[in-house]
Parts: C-alpha cells; sequence; structure tokens
C-alpha cells in the first residue's frame, strides 16, 4: 500500500478537472512523486510524494491506490511529463549509439529484457550521450492507462545535465547523491569528466555510506578529496549525517532556486529535500 509521505499545496482547488497546468511525475520501484507546474506564472502549485514497494505490489494497484489519496491525480492534465529514475538504466556515448545498441547493452549490463521496454533520451551535455533504460511493460501499461497526454523521460537525464551544467566549476571530484526511499542515486565527476551515474538500493545509512565509498574507490579516489553533493531524504542532527561529515570533510547540499520555493508550506521541509522532483521541472 502507498504512503503519502509529502504533500504540500498551493490553492489547486480552483482548477478545472482539465487544466493547461504541466503535470510532472518521477516513478521509481519505491517512490512516485507528482509535481504541478503553473502554466501562466511557472510556479509549483502543487507536490505529493507516496513510497511503497513495487516488488510486492503489481504497478496497477499501485497507481490505483495513488488515485485514491491524491488531490492531484483526481484531474487531467494536457501536458503530462512522466520521469522514469529505474536502476536497469547505461549510458551511452553517442558515437556508439544506435537504438539496437541500447538493447544490446541493457541486456549485457542488466539481463533479459522479455516484457520490458526499452526507451531512450539524449542528455544535452558535450560530449553527448543517450540514457537508455528498459520498463516493465506493466508499468507502463499503468501509466497509459491512468494518464493522459504523455511524454516519457528520464531521471537520469536530468540528473546528469544537473551535475554537468557548466557553470559548475570542478577543482576535483564531485561525488553527488539524491537519496529516495530505500534509493540513493550518484553521479561522479573528476577532472570535469563524467565517470559514473547509477542508482543503487539502500535500506540502511550503512548501505549508503558503503555505496558513496565503493563509487570512489572503484576509481582509486579519496573522500578527504572529494565534495560531497546531498540532496532528497536526509536531515542534519542525524547519525547519518554525523557519519558522513566524519568521512567527507566537503559536504554541500543541492537546494533549489528561491523561484521554485515560493510555495509557504515548502517550509516544512528542508530546502534540499524536494530538490530531486523540483529539478526535473
Amino acid at each position: 500500500m502507498a504512503k503519502k509521505v509529502v504533500s504540500v499545496y498551493g490553492d489547486i482547488s480552483i482548477k478545472s478537472p482539465f487544466n493547461s497546468d504541466q503535470l510532472i511525475i518521477e516513478i521509481s520501484n519505491y517512490h512516485i512523486a507528482c509535481m504541478v507546474k503553473l502554466s501562466i506564472k511557472g510556479e509549483l502549485s502543487a507536490v505529493e510524494v507516496y513510497t511503497f514497494n513495487s516488488y510486492e505490489e503489481e504497478w496497477y494497484d499501485i497507481f490505483q491506490d495513488i488515485r485514491t489519496k491524491s488531490k492531484i491525480l483526481n484531474r487531467g492534465f494536457i501536458d503530462t511529463r512522466v520521469y522514469f529514475n529505474l536502476p536497469e538504466t547505461v549510458l551511452i556515448p553517442d558515437n556508439l549509439f544506435k537504438e539496437s545498441t541500447a538493447t544490446e547493452y541493457l541486456q549485457l549490463i542488466h539481463g533479459d529484457i522479455i516484457n520490458q521496454v526499452v526507451k531512450t533520451e539524449a542528455v544535452d551535455v558535450n560530449p553527448g550521450i543517450t540514457v537508455a533504460t528498459k520498463v516493465k511493460r506493466g508499468l507502463i501499461d499503468a501509466v497509459n492507462s491512468n494518464l493522459m497526454m504523455i511524454t516519457m523521460h528520464n531521471s537520469h537525464r536530468a540528473f546528469i545535465e544537473n551535475l554537468m551544467n557548466p557553470k559548475r566549476t570542478y577543482n576535483h571530484s564531485l561525488l553527488k547523491a539524491q537519496l529516495y526511499n530505500d534509493e540513493i542515486l550518484i553521479g561522479l565527476v573528476y577532472n570535469s569528466q563524467l565517470l559514473i551515474v547509477q542508482l543503487y538500493e539502500q535500506h540502511t545509512p550503512e548501505d549508503i555510506l558503503y555505496h558513496l565509498l565503493n563509487v570512489l574507490h572503484q576509481y582509486s579516489l579519496k573522500p578527504e578529496e572529494t565534495t560531497l553533493e546531498l540532496s532528497g531524504d536526509i536531515e542534519l542532527k542525524t547519525p547519518l549525517y554525523e557519519n558522513l561529515r566524519k568521512v567527507f570533510p566537503r559536504i554541500t547540499f543541492d537546494n533549489p532556486s528561491e523561484e521554485l520555493m515560493k510555495l509557504h508550506d515548502f517550509t516544512k521541509y528542508p530546502k534540499h529535500y524536494l530538490t530531486p522532483i523540483l529539478n526535473l521541472s
């Protein structure tokens, strides 16, 4: 059963059942986040986040459960953008990319694609990269049954574009981590080169520290020479954060822009808490 863990609302009660505002949805194996962006002002109007375990429930049942609890999904949108945030994802340099090679790479790294749909999306970085992911057909069917006017995207694409933003300066290694319910998305840049982006499962603070250190170990990089940038489901004054501080002397938080923080209800959460979903807008 899905649990609502975030509920932030502007004045969406006056919206008609079908409206021109933009609906952004992120879907992972353990959460669905919904965000409404006003078409006229470009401001956020509402955010909801639900947690669940898709390995124990069918996607159709998950969507039906969320629809009964949501103030967002009880209305229609003519611009719905669905972002898949799934571990079965590979990055392919543009000079090696073809639709057929995307399928081959996914099969080689993540196994069979029976009853899966391969989705690809170009990343706006230089040199060019294409993100390829495999999505369970049951999830695709649930999305198409419950939403309308859909375009499908990849959360890793937005993550990489943020990580490789030309405005960033890289004097050393940067380890970017977005924490979710039972998952962590990690990206590593060294000398302006993207080395890895991967979504991992995590169920304890020890899992999080292990994944961060293991990524650095793969490339013989040291935590004391690395900036760790955090966002998502992590709070200060917790054992997890205190342990991270002991290992990483340089920690920053990815906070959203002030323009995206205009809803007064955002003050209920740390600024960085909703950055992963806000960055999709």
